[in-house]
């Protein structure tokens, strides 16, 4: 695998590749954009699935945000001259994964980009089912399936609920779509509305957002991607990051809840509140987590799990344990 060479710009490349054909119907390349640092152990696994995709059109960017082992060196036995063309970029220093997703589709040649986080894993049938889903509503950008969480107590499914109405709406408590594992986006869509390099964690939900105020979501009903919930420096384990995405996350779009009416800007904010409050909660913060959950319970008082979880922290660890045993209080 090379690094990325040449003076063609990705529009080139787009409109080059909108021409080739495979098994003899023409079909849209996907450009795969992996993004990694320093997990070189998972790096390999997560390309893999990206070669073993039933679809015959795609091809693959990894963007090394600065790894201790370069990409180059840690892929360098790994077969990929099935895929329809594949580059590295690496970065000069360490920028984060935000920045690391924007560098992707800037390189991507593809119609289509999707992104795979590097401790995750495609099925094999993912991209088939998103390319055919997405060509059937013209007026959709982003596609999305269900994901498997595989950690120590077994396999998790979770399929996305069905959204009726504004996505917009749902986002904005919730993310209802997942994690940028998930995603297949409209590469044109995802260049115009890039990621905000600011947010440490929550950026996929920011992201979301922004692309929902500019085209339709559509979903995938199955489970095709496998997240590991054990693996090592997930962002969501991170409190501080976490605290850091909530403040921006309010500061962002408290104007865009207010226009949904007091009520729901309230909504909002329990929401936010609960999401950096269950994340205290997890990561033994009881102080931290007392104080964001008793703002969500009062913001929005009228939705169950704020309390759950606000009692469940009163007691410290001991109320944990016993909460999580007789609740199944979700991580």
């Amino acid at each position: 695998m090379q690094p990325m060479t040449g003076t063609s710009t990705a529009r080139e490349r787009r409109g080059q590749s909108a021409d080739r054909s495979t098994g003899g119907t023409t079909e849209p390349l996907v450009t795969a954009i992996v993004t990694t640092y320093n997990r070189p152990e998972h790096l390999v696994s997560a390309v893999e699935s990206v070669r073993a995709q039933t679809y015959g059109h795609v091809e693959l960017v990894v963007v090394d945000d600065h790894s201790e082992t370069p990409a180059s060196e840690v892929l360098a036995d790994t077969q990929l001259d099935s895929l329809a063309a594949h580059r590295i970029v690496r970065h000069a220093e360490n920028r984060g994964v935000n920045a690391a997703r924007n560098t992707g589709i800037d390189a991507a040649s593809g119609e289509y980009v999707a992104f795979l986080d590097d401790d995750d894993r495609w099925h094999p049938e993912k991209l088939t089912r998103q390319v055919r889903t997405v060509e059937r509503h013209a007026d959709a950008g982003v596609v999305y399936t269900g994901i498997e969480r595989v950690g120590p107590d077994g396999t998790q499914t979770e399929v996305p609920p069905a959204v009726d109405g504004d996505m917009t709406k749902a986002l904005l408590c919730e993310n209802v779509v997942g994690s940028m594992s998930v995603a297949m986006v409209r590469t044109e869509l995802a260049q115009s509305v890039p990621l905000d390099e600011r947010f440490p964690c929550w950026a996929d939900l920011e992201w979301y957002i922004n692309l929902s105020r500019e085209t339709e979501f559509v979903r995938v009903p199955e489970p095709l991607v496998v997240y590991d919930c054990d693996s090592a420096e997930r962002l969501s384990r991170d409190f501080e990051k976490t605290h850091a995405g909530y403040e921006l996350f309010l500061e962002e779009f408290d104007s865009l809840a207010s226009g949904y009416g007091p009520l729901f800007r309230r909504k909002m904010r329990g929401w936010a509140a609960f999401r950096a409050g269950k994340s205290a909660f997890h990561d033994g913060r009881y102080d931290r987590a007392r104080e964001l959950l008793g703002s969500a319970v009062r913001s929005y008082p009228f939705e169950p799990a704020f309390t759950t979880y606000l009692l469940a922290s009163l007691g410290d660890r001991r109320t944990h344990r016993l909460a999580s045993a007789v609740a199944g209080l979700a991580t």
